[in-house]
C-alpha cells in the first residue's frame, strides 16, 4: 500500500500566502522566495490532497471551493502557532499586529510610532500597512479604518478615533492667497482624486457651486498620491490637515475658497484574544494621547 506523505510545511505556507493574497507573485514578495516556487510549491500540494485549489483564469488565480476551506482552515492554524509562540516567549516582550490603510501610515502613524516604542520598548510591533482589512485575531491584533458618513458602524470591538476633515488646497508656486480665497477659483484648475469623484461632488454640494461636469479630472489609486501630485502643481486636491499640516504652515500648499469639508471618521477594530490585551491597551492610550494633541491644534475633530 502506498504511504502518502503529509505536505511539507513550506507548501502549506505558500499556499496560505497566496491564498490570503490572490496573487502567486505577492506571496513570493511576502515569503522573500520567487514565483516560481511558489507555483511549484502550490503544484505538490494539490498533487497530495488529490484536488485543485487554484483555478487560473486569464492571468489571475482564484480558489476552488476546496481551496477556500482548506486555506480558511490553515489560516486558523497559523494563528494558533504564533499565538503558541508568543505564549512560549513568555511576557518580557509581546508583539502587536496592526493593519492600517497606506496614507494613513505614511502620513500619520508611521511619524509617530518612534514615540510609543520609546514609550512601550517591551512591545514589538508588526505593521501591515495595505488597504486589505485583515482577519482580526487571525492577521491582526488590531485595524484602523477609515469610514465615510454614510457607511454603516463597524461590528464588534470598535471605538471611534477622530473625524477628519479639510479643504481644497493648491501648491503656491504661481499663485497668491487672495486669488483663491474664492470657492470658484477651483473651476481654474483641474481636481484630483483618489476615488469615484464623490468626495468632490458632495464638497460642489457644499460650495453650492456649478460646473464640476467640465472639470478635468485626475484620478489615483491611492490618497499618498494626490497629495503628491497637489504638491507638484498638477491641480487641486481635498487636503486634510491632520496629514498636511506641516505643508499647508509652510506655504507648500494654500487654501482654495472657504467651504471646509468632512470626509469621514477613523474607527479602531480589535481581537478579543487575552493574550493581546495589555499592548492593545497600551497603544489605544498613547492613540488617545497622540489624537488630543491633534484636536488641540485644530487638526482633527
Amino acid at each position: 500500500m502506498a504511504i502518502i506523505r503529509d505536505p511539507s510545511l513550506l507548501g502549506l505556507r505558500a499556499f496560505e500566502a497566496a491564498a490570503r493574497r490572490l496573487s502567486f507573485t505577492i506571496a513570493a514578495r511576502e515569503l522573500h522566495v520567487s514565483q516560481a516556487a511558489i507555483s511549484r510549491h502550490i503544484r505538490a500540494l494539490e498533487i497530495n490532497v488529490g484536488r485543485p485549489l487554484f483555478r487560473r483564469i486569464h492571468g489571475r488565480v482564484e480558489l476552488t471551493q476546496c481551496g477556500e476551506r482548506f486555506a480558511n482552515e490553515l489560516s486558523k492554524a497559523f494563528g494558533q502557532i504564533r499565538r503558541s509562540i508568543e505564549v512560549v516567549r513568555g511576557s518580557a516582550v509581546s508583539r502587536l499586529r496592526i493593519s492600517v490603510e497606506q496614507a494613513f501610515a505614511a502620513h500619520w502613524l508611521v511619524p509617530r510610532l518612534g514615540g510609543f516604542s520609546r514609550k512601550h520598548p517591551d512591545i514589538e510591533v508588526v505593521l501591515d500597512s495595505s488597504d486589505e482589512l485583515r482577519v482580526l485575531g487571525e492577521e491582526a491584533d488590531v485595524a484602523i479604518r477609515f469610514l465615510t458618513k454614510s457607511a454603516r458602524r463597524p461590528r464588534g470591538r470598535t471605538q471611534k478615533l477622530f473625524t477628519l476633515s479639510g479643504f481644497p488646497c493648491v501648491a503656491k508656486r504661481r499663485f497668491d492667497r487672495h486669488e483663491c480665497m474664492k470657492d470658484s477659483w477651483v473651476l481654474s484648475r483641474p481636481v484630483l482624486h483618489d476615488d469615484d469623484g464623490s468626495n468632490w461632488r458632495r464638497w460642489f454640494d457644499e460650495a453650492g457651486l456649478d460646473g464640476y461636469g467640465r472639470l478635468k479630472h485626475v484620478h489615483f489609486n491611492d490618497y499618498s498620491l494626490v497629495l503628491r501630485a497637489a504638491l507638484s502643481g498638477q491641480g487641486v486636491a481635498l487636503c486634510a490637515p491632520v496629514y498636511m499640516g506641516s505643508q499647508i504652515r509652510s506655504g507648500k500648499l494654500i487654501r482654495v475658497g472657504r467651504t471646509g469639508f468632512t470626509f469621514g471618521d477613523y474607527w479602531l477594530l480589535q481581537t478579543n484574544h487575552r493574550g493581546t490585551a495589555k499592548a492593545r491597551g497600551a497603544f489605544l492610550g498613547w492613540f488617545d494621547d497622540e489624537a488630543k494633541t491633534l484636536r488641540a491644534s485644530g487638526g482633527v475633530q
